[in-house]
């Protein structure tokens, strides 16, 4: 979803930009002036703080559709452990706390360890932490 959004923001920052641009520049009527100057500048800089937000409401709702329809708690366990879930665990750790996201990952890495040793010392099954990488 991430790919096609990059991509379709940057199909039009090399033509709806541009173009609307140019114009703009040499054809535009003073009274289109307002809304092309807005178009230009929000395809630039407001894009993503439109689809930002719409990208993690679709991720968040992915992993919460995925926990409600487990049907057995090792189906539960596998979707909680998918990268998808320590995604959303990541993200909402960094904007909750305000930190950054690299730090997001650290925190998570340790409450992940955290569980694990105490479901070994119990005896349950423990999670893992998943890939030790940051995407930062």
């Amino acid at each position: 979803m991430l790919r096609k959004a990059t991509a379709l923001w940057l199909v039009g920052l090399f033509t709806i930009v541009p173009s609307a641009t140019y114009y703009l520049f040499f054809h535009a009527p003073r009274d289109q002036y307002a809304i092309l100057i807005t178009l230009v500048l929000f395809w630039i800089f407001g894009y993503w703080s439109v689809t930002g937000p719409l990208l993690a409401i679709i991720k968040v709702r992915a992993v919460v559709r995925a926990i409600e329809h487990a049907k057995s708690s090792d189906d539960l366990v596998r979707t909680l452990q998918s990268p998808e879930a320590r995604d959303v665990a990541i993200e909402y750790i960094a904007t909750d706390n305000h930190i950054p996201r690299f730090l997001a990952v650290r925190v998570y890495d340790v409450l992940v360890r955290h569980v694990s040793s105490r479901l070994s010392s119990r005896g349950a099954p423990a999670p893992s932490a998943g890939r030790m990488e940051s995407r930062d």
